[in-house]
């Protein structure tokens, strides 16, 4: 049975969009690169609290990173969910500084697959939310270890963290989660269902009612109010 069912939402949803939801979904609880089934599941949970807390106000103390448990065994360490915690709700407030010590403590690795899964669940939730659907229950946990692994062709870039350098072509957004290729695919996935469709480099875009400048004024938009560097 589907996730995503198109009569649970109260609008018509384009099926491209439901079935990224549904490849995005289905990626959650299986083991990653870096991180298992279960701690995956435990980032994207910590993730929606993060985001139903909102950030902290300006002037509350935040523990230094350096400072917290970082034994990720079974579940996830205090370090994780502090830097899930930024990602989620605080992201406006990453710096050079805070991202370089998170990702020297966690391992680039942990750090772009934790992003991954933030920026995979985040604009589902909201998604749903704003269609007037509840949020959709998480899957199963599926049993394994991670798999590990660099993928080649990745090196320090213009990002905190490396990505896929040799004969990119494309916006430095599309690689900037290059680190952890599958869920990397499943974020292009949802991007293009909900965005670009296969048409980025076209100047016209005809497979949305709305046109490509409304389309562009609507993501800067977006982009300001979150406080995007990009």
């Amino acid at each position: 049975m589907p996730a995503f069912p198109q009569d649970s939402f109260e609008h018509p949803v384009t099926g491209s969009i439901l079935d990224a939801f549904e490849e995005a979904w289905d990626g959650l609880g299986r083991p990653g690169t870096w991180w298992t089934g279960a701690q995956r599941l435990a980032i994207v949970e910590a993730s929606r609290l993060a985001m139903t807390a909102g950030p902290r106000p300006i002037g509350e103390a935040v523990p230094s990173l350096c400072d917290l448990d970082r034994s990720d065994g079974p579940g996830i360490s205090d370090l994780t969910l502090e830097v899930v915690r930024r990602v989620a709700a605080e992201s406006g407030r990453i710096e050079a500084t805070w991202a370089e010590e998170a990702i020297d403590l966690m391992g680039p690795g942990r750090y772009v697959e934790l992003v991954a899964l933030v920026v995979l669940t985040v604009p589902i939730d909201m998604f749903c939310e704003l269609l007037g659907r509840p949020r959709q229950t998480l899957p199963a946990v599926v049993a394994g270890e991670a798999a590990g692994g660099v993928p080649e062709g990745v090196a320090a870039g213009g990002a905190y963290v490396p990505w896929l350098v040799n004969g990119w072509k494309g916006p430095n957004v599309a690689r900037a989660l290059s680190y952890v290729p599958a869920d990397n695919d499943r974020r292009l996935a949802m991007v293009s269902s909900m965005y670009d469709g296969s048409e980025f480099f076209e100047m016209v875009w005809s497979h949305r009612s709305l046109s490509r400048p409304q389309i562009e004024l609507l993501a800067a938009r977006t982009s300001a109010l979150n406080e995007c560097f990009y």
